[in-house]
């Protein structure tokens, strides 16, 4: 009976013994305190860029041999909430997707008897302008390179035509880091042919892209002409899409041609000039 007595006692020091420090003071036993819940963010509203805009973009192809040039293009972007696709005054396509006021696409388009692939493209966009960087491959199935580009976009960038039916009377290009842009109007009552001029600086290669979208009633046609009127240069498909690439010497003056050779009633078009 004692020895039981004993052995409780010991168990009951035991147990006073854990309740306090080695300088006799009483610990407290504190909870850890409960991290506040992080509610997830919602997500961004894609912005609207619906809508026709024109794009610059800086190419540097050493790897492929052509250094680094320019490219204008006029770009109608249709949207469809974080789904949208692009429509390229060359006739390329692209489809992505739009996370906030970022725009992110890849796709495929030929060139220079080969294929180029988009790996990676993003631009932060703005109400009226747009900023980014795209990385590219080319491969004509045996050979390939690698390149980048810088690009630019802006809705307000073109320039509208005015009766500028005769030459005599053309609007004048205005060239801003090498490409310049056009917006015009043809039409029953109105003018079926525009002309555009401007002066060469320097000895260089002018690619122009002319863009309209409706095939069915309506077909452009695109010419470059000399200082004397004489057709050098032409594209005359019945595509919603022309280009030329021509080369030019500096100091002459050159005439790009707009020619409505079938139209119901209005057509608007688009022209994207670079020179490099």
């Amino acid at each position: 009976m004692h020895k039981l007595m004993n052995f409780v006692l010991v168990a009951v020091l035991m147990v006073l013994a854990a309740c306090n420090n080695y300088d006799g003071r009483e610990t407290l036993l504190v909870a850890a305190p409960i991290p506040p819940t992080v509610l997830p963010q919602p997500p961004v509203p894609p912005m609207n860029i619906a809508g026709t805009w024109y794009s610059r973009a800086e190419n540097n192809a050493a790897n492929c041999g052509s250094g680094e040039y320019v490219d204008a293009k006029s770009v109608v972007i249709s949207q469809d909430s974080v789904d949208f696709s692009m429509l390229l005054s060359s006739g390329d396509s692209f489809t992505g997707t739009v996370n906030g006021d970022i725009v992110e696409w890849t796709g495929s388009f030929p060139e220079r008897n080969g294929m180029t692939d988009f790996t990676s493209a993003s631009v932060v966009f703005s109400t009226d302008s747009g900023a980014g960087n795209a990385m590219w491959t080319w491969s004509d199935g045996s050979d390939s390179c690698n390149g980048s580009m810088a690009l630019s976009f802006d809705r307000n960038a073109a320039s509208e035509s005015d009766r500028n039916s005769r030459p005599e009377i053309a609007d004048q290009f205005q060239f801003v880091d090498n490409v310049a842009y056009f917006t015009g109007t043809l039409g029953v009552g109105i003018d079926r042919t525009d002309y555009f001029t401007f002066t060469a600086e320097q000895d260089a290669m002018l690619q122009v892209e002319l863009a309209h979208f409706d095939t069915l009633s309506t077909n452009l046609d695109l010419r470059i002409l000399d200082e004397n009127l004489q057709e050098i240069a032409a594209s005359t498909s019945a595509s919603d899409f022309e280009m030329v690439d021509v080369g030019i010497s500096g100091g002459a003056t050159y005439f790009v041609q707009v020619d409505a050779t079938l139209i119901a009633d209005v057509a608007t078009y688009d022209l994207a000039l670079d020179i490099n």
